[in-house]
């Protein structure tokens, strides 16, 4: 591989994820309203999908099932003001712009060039246009209504031009006759992106967006129509994609090597770094048992605490039932500390009842499995086989239930609550945990070598335990690094990134300085070294430091 690749060090050994050159989406198979849909993903990853060029809209395709054919939520919605903006995507009106005198006109929504300067037309008008192909201008003359004129800039070029400054607009004027009328990439717009990006690009279907009132005010993509995209009511349940990395990977974790009653691990955990240990995904589980010790056989406190007050929550964190519910009357009635579903309702049931169940799997949804276990079973296959027991809310969720027979999902009833305040409602215990009896304790600690599995005990029990946070007595720096190499490189090699620490290291000391750790900052699937930009191959197989 040849080119020029970027690397981020980390001095004193933070875990963090390195930005990669292009953004990772995930297909989430479950049907939402578009503000369920925002609210997951922010609260799993960053946010739903956001599109800022071709190549991005065409991997949204890609990720959503074959098998689907009907439209899937992003993340754009319809503001209450309107804006210009330019269709490769960029909002750079403020630093320059070329208005003829009175424009614009807001009751025109695109606009074009004529005698050197800028006017609005209604979009539905055919004129000729301009491309840009890259490095410079291409007149088209051809009669095409602006939406038609940038779709044929995308297939052929790259875009409508963009004018960022008065060179460009003077090489755009050369490019054309004076007094011919070109469309231009320049539009006038009510959407903006889940996550507040001032970015302009947009893929409308043909036809869309509607003018009217009541036509939609969010925005989904349809596998069928190219990836083209259209507005609904924001009510409807669709399946979505979100931006961003899983959150849960990066909490950071310190394990203290020293025996602590919970009350002063909690204050120590304060103190240095952000609060007691919390977990909310298998892959946080794991990452504890990591933590601590190889040569440590017991239990380690975490951030879970007895709370005063019994709630219903869901097994795969989200916290406690939200507006939607489907108790049967005179449900819950204190059968049991589990639920079932039944012909479209819920039912409380004791968690030792063995029944079939449904699981929760982020790329196929909704899997039903006839085989019968308790609701303690059902939720360890459900989190080794898919996510998790199913989650809950919204009726056509639970209409996919309803001609089933009892089946267990994923609510339980509640009492524990995490140091740091968070509504996370995962839980991890070993068989028969929690204990109902009086006196078995408060706090909750950790086991090292039953498979990362939680148990109460009396918080004034002295034993090891994990913060998470960063530490605050250690002052932490981020280096990035910039590498060219000729001819074939292995820069991901583990044992060759091992080496460059090395070097790095003595580098340090040689000017004074000492480091006690250094690590790559590295993403789970993420690579540490990203290619920047290619260059001309060589036969040379050397990677010079810069």
């Amino acid at each position: 591989m040849d080119g020029s690749l970027f690397v981020l060090l980390l001095l004193s050994g933070l875990l963090k994820t390195t930005s990669g050159l292009s953004r990772k989406y995930y297909y989430i198979n479950a049907r939402m309203s578009w503000p369920e849909a925002q609210s997951y993903c922010r609260a799993k990853h960053t946010d739903l999908a956001f599109v800022d060029n071709m190549d991005d809209a065409s991997k949204l395709i890609n990720i959503v099932d074959a098998g689907y054919s009907g439209s899937v939520w992003i993340g754009l919605k319809r503001r209450t003001q309107k804006r210009w903006g330019w269709s490769k995507g960029e909002d750079t009106l403020a630093q320059y712009s070329a208005w003829n005198a009175g424009e614009p006109k807001n009751q025109n929504e695109c606009a074009f060039l004529a005698y050197g300067v800028w006017h609005t037309y209604q979009c539905s008008s055919a004129i000729h246009f301009v491309c840009y192909n890259g490095t410079g201008y291409i007149l088209v003359e051809m009669w095409k209504n602006w939406t038609n004129a940038q779709s044929y800039c995308r297939q052929h070029y790259t875009d409508l031009p963009t004018i960022h400054n008065s060179e460009e607009q003077n090489q755009l004027k050369s490019s054309v006759p004076s007094s011919a009328w070109v469309w231009i990439g320049l539009f006038w717009d009510s959407w903006e992106w889940s996550d507040k990006w001032s970015n302009f690009f947009r893929y409308w279907a043909a036809g869309q967006p509607f003018q009217s009132s009541g036509s939609g005010d969010c925005v989904g993509m349809s596998r069928n129509n190219s990836g083209k995209w259209a507005q609904y009511s924001c009510d409807l349940q669709k399946p979505f994609i979100c931006h961003g990395w899983p959150k849960s990977p990066y909490r950071t974790y310190q394990y203290m090597n020293e025996s602590m009653t919970w009350q002063d691990a909690q204050s120590y955990c304060r103190a240095r770094f952000t609060d007691l240990a919390t977990a909310d995904t298998m892959n946080n589980v794991n990452r504890l048992v990591n933590t601590v010790y190889p040569g440590y056989r017991g239990s380690v406190w975490i951030g879970l605490h007895a709370g005063t007050e019994y709630r219903w929550v869901w097994s795969m964190g989200e916290g406690t039932i939200s507006n939607y519910s489907m108790w049967n009357p005179g449900e819950p009635s204190g059968d049991g500390e589990c639920v079932r579903s039944f012909n479209g309702s819920w039912y409380d049931e004791s968690c030792s009842t063995i029944l079939p169940f449904v699981c929760f799997n982020d790329s196929t949804g909704f899997v039903i499995n006839n085989t019968a276990m308790t609701w303690r079973d059902a939720q360890s296959y459900c989190r080794q086989q898919h996510t998790d027991l199913a989650s809950i809310s919204s009726p056509e969720q639970q209409n996919l239930l309803s001609n089933e027979s009892s089946l267990w999902i994923g609510l339980f009833l509640d009492s524990w609550v995490w140091s740091d305040q968070t509504n996370l409602s995962f839980r991890y215990w070993e068989a028969d945990q929690p204990s109902q009896s009086s006196g078995s304790g408060d706090c909750v600690g950790m086991s090292s070598n039953n498979s990362g599995k939680w148990a109460q005990y009396s918080c004034d029990l002295p034993q090891p335990f994990i913060c998470y946070g960063d530490d605050k007595l250690i002052r932490k720096q981020v280096v990035r690094l910039k590498l060219s190499c000729n001819g074939k490189c292995t820069l991901n090699d583990p044992s060759q990134q091992t080496a460059f620490l090395n070097v790095i290291s003595e580098k340090l000391k040689s000017m004074g300085l000492k480091s006690n750790k250094m690590s790559w900052i590295q993403g789970e699937g993420e690579e540490v070294f990203h290619l920047e930009s290619r260059h001309r191959a060589n036969s040379n197989n050397q990677c010079n430091r810069q």
